[in-house]
């Protein structure tokens, strides 16, 4: 970083889809969903998706913080005594 370079802050710092899936650790689609569902608030120049880092570590911490809930999919009954 040069001297006169901005400073980058987590206001200022923008992410692609790629880098924010890499960052997350999940699904380029689930990260696509979030944001056309209006969870992760991003701006679109050109083709390119982008999301702003402060943005990205808010959409993370409400999704940690809220509580599992238990799933209502149907268990295959030869695989029901693996489910706990």
């Amino acid at each position: 970083m040069k001297p006169t370079d901005p400073e980058v802050t987590p206001f200022t710092h923008w992410l692609s889809v790629e880098q924010i899936r890499k960052m997350q650790r999940m699904r380029r689609q689930t990260v696509i969903q979030a944001m056309e569902a209006g969870e992760l608030p991003y701006e679109r120049r050109g083709r390119i998706r982008y999301a702003r880092l402060s943005d990205v570590q808010l959409w993370e911490e409400r999704r940690l913080s809220q509580p599992n809930t238990p799933t209502t999919h149907v268990i295959c009954p030869e695989l029901a005594d693996l489910a706990g």
